[in-house]
């Protein structure tokens, strides 16, 4: 898809020819095996696969994966686990196996995905979703402990040679999907690429967003990176250079995109996250023997097995995950924190910072939103109007807003949701 050229306000024009790679017709209609695109979770599925072959244990990647999340989450006390995009059905299946109780749902863009899901799954109470997780209202997957997005992110939209001054551009922009690319970029205070013309993980972006809105506490998410480095011991093996900018990935039938994963890292760290990051050999764990020397190190391989394997460990450093952890309550942008009086908690820290940063448009409005206590309600010292909460408080649909987020009030950043009466969450 590639959209129009466009002419900015007051006669300056921005080019703004762009291409959205969007997969979900494919998904719908085009696929009908992933067998051209083989997964590390497919490949490690097989008892004999050759690539459990190399790993310390002999296992399944679901098992692996639910070992590993258990160094960082109580995975027994995990009830409600949504997967979105579950391939095969065989990464939720393992997770069944461990936690018997887990009350699990599928959510998949793919009708014949969803039926192979369903039978690897026929054994378990598991609800099965076909539906866009891109047209998903962000309420319908509160509740969830875990939500889990394996090897499938570069199947989300992405907007494609986007111009980088489109971004940083003050001018209106009549385009609505690149409206929606800034204020996510200016929103969570994201770092460009410094490529005059960039992709961006849109689907990503949004999809995450989503799921932090709801307070989901625990989230996974795993694709090809565009920012991995390869451990300097195998730089000799593994050829890799990270671009920083979202690379295509050309597939029968579609074209996927790698992920820059410093993105997501950054919005999620506004919602409060813990996180954890690194490539897939962090929790598939292999011995660097002469053989596997030996078969990384051959210009040509000698037998299919060594194929496989070659590019089973290269794989292990272009995949990255990322471990999204929030103890307690999630914040779900209800807003009810922001009615309070935004000028009686700024400290003379915030207001050095914003005198540092040139934000007179602050500054303005906190000295015309000076709040004098009426007994009941607040008024502005300026004219006596009624303030209703902070003057930085929008609303997007449901939820809330912030649009100094970046550079918020330290009282702002240290809040917890859940710890004062104020929140819905709070428990005495």
């Amino acid at each position: 898809m590639r959209s129009e050229d466009c002419a900015g306000r007051e006669g300056r024009g921005i080019e703004m020819n762009y291409e959205i790679n969007d997969t979900t017709d494919y998904h719908v209609h085009g696929l009908d095996t992933l067998g051209w695109e083989l997964t590390v979770c497919n490949a490690l599925d097989p008892e004999g696969s050759p690539c459990r072959g190399v790993l310390r244990r002999n296992q399944s990647y679901g098992r692996h994966l639910y070992d590993y999340l258990g160094r960082f989450i109580r995975m027994p006390l995990v009830r409600r686990m949504i997967e979105i995009g579950g391939g095969y059905g065989y990464l939720m299946r393992d997770f069944l196996n461990r936690n018997p109780d887990l009350q699990a749902a599928m959510l998949d863009v793919s009708p014949r995905l969803l039926q192979k899901q369903r039978q690897t799954l026929r054994q378990a109470d598991v609800r099965f979703i076909e539906a866009d997780v891109m047209d998903v209202p962000g309420r319908e997957l509160q509740g969830y402990d875990l939500a889990v997005l394996n090897e499938n992110l570069g199947d989300l939209p992405t907007l494609v040679d986007v111009p980088r001054n489109v971004l940083v551009s003050d001018i209106e922009i009549p385009d609505p999907v690149l409206e929606q690319a800034r204020t996510l970029f200016h929103r969570y205070a994201i770092d460009l690429p410094e490529d005059e013309r960039v992709n961006i993980n849109i689907g990503a972006l949004k999809v995450l967003e989503k799921l932090c809105c709801a307070g989901v506490p625990f989230i996974f998410m795993s694709e090809h990176s565009c920012e991995v480095r390869t451990p300097e011991p195998l730089q000799r093996y593994i050829q890799r250079r990270p671009t920083g900018n979202p690379e295509r990935i050309r597939l029968r039938g579609h074209d996927e995109f790698t992920i820059r994963f410093s993105d997501l890292e950054t919005l999620a760290r506004v919602f409060s996250y813990r996180i954890a990051r690194g490539p897939f050999a962090d929790f598939l764990e292999f011995d660097f023997t002469d053989r596997l020397r030996y078969i990384m190190a051959a210009k040509s391989s000698r037998t299919d097995e060594h194929e496989i394997v070659r590019h089973f460990i290269e794989d292990l450093y272009q995949y990255e995950y990322l471990i999204l952890m929030k103890e307690g309550g999630s914040c779900r942008r209800c807003g009810k924190c922001c009615l309070a009086d935004f000028c009686a908690y700024i400290t003379p820290e915030d207001m050095k910072r914003w005198h540092d940063e040139g934000r007179q448009d602050i500054l303005t409005i906190i000295e015309r939103e000076r709040a004098v206590w009426m007994g009941d309600h607040l008024i502005s010292s300026a004219d006596g109007h009624y303030l209703r909460g902070c003057p930085f408080l929008a609303w997007e649909g449901d939820h809330s807003s912030c649009a100094i987020h970046a550079t918020r009030p330290r009282t702002c950043r240290d809040y917890r949701p859940g710890s004062s009466e104020i929140c819905p969450q709070f428990k005495p």
